[in-house]
């Protein structure tokens, strides 16, 4: 538990703690923002548009062998498309974007926006093949209960990503239109 777990109101002065070496070097959290490398998140989905990817250099383990290398690992922005609360405490999302294998779904983070509403269990419903529901992911970072449609998720990935992974794919049906 953290503070900001605990005081939810602290959410508005000071940003949620966060694994520094599960995100890029020179990562550096905000109240409602995610700045690496001195590239803002939120002004990179406002300009991209989302999904969209940041590519950056890892950081540093803490207890770093005398071969390491950095290599790199990207952050991913996705929104919000749909909003689902079929019981108290626990919340349903649909994301425009696909959560890739690489994905640190514990540091996920809200951006874009300053809340203190206390947190929920949060899963992101991934829709397959043109089904209203399909397998359920649980989040293990609880997100605030009063997420909504059009809000930013930022999470990184201990990969080097490309914005055509985690585009959702293209329905068969739709490419079968196509030909």
């Amino acid at each position: 538990m953290t503070l900001t777990a605990i005081m939810p109101t602290l959410r508005a002065s000071l940003p949620d703690p966060f694994d520094a070496s599960r995100w890029p070097a020179r990562t550096t959290p905000t109240i409602g923002d995610v700045v690496i490398s001195a590239v803002s998140m939120v002004r990179l989905a406002e300009t991209v548009g989302t999904p969209c990817v940041h590519t950056a250099e890892q950081a540093p383990p803490r207890f770093r062998p005398p071969a390491w290398t950095p290599r790199e690992v990207s952050v991913a922005v996705a929104s919000v498309t749909r909003v689902r609360r079929p019981r108290t405490g626990i919340v349903l999302l649909e994301l425009d974007a696909v959560l890739p294998a690489c994905a640190v779904l514990d540091e996920v983070r809200l951006i874009g926006r300053v809340t203190t509403a206390p947190t929920a269990e949060t899963y992101v419903v991934t829709p397959c093949d043109g089904a209203a529901d399909g397998p359920f992911h649980r989040l293990p970072a609880p997100l605030p209960t009063d997420v909504h449609e059009g809000d930013l998720l930022c999470f990184p990935c201990l990969a080097a990503l490309r914005h055509r992974d985690v585009v959702e794919p293209v329905r068969a049906a739709l490419g079968a239109e196509i030909r």
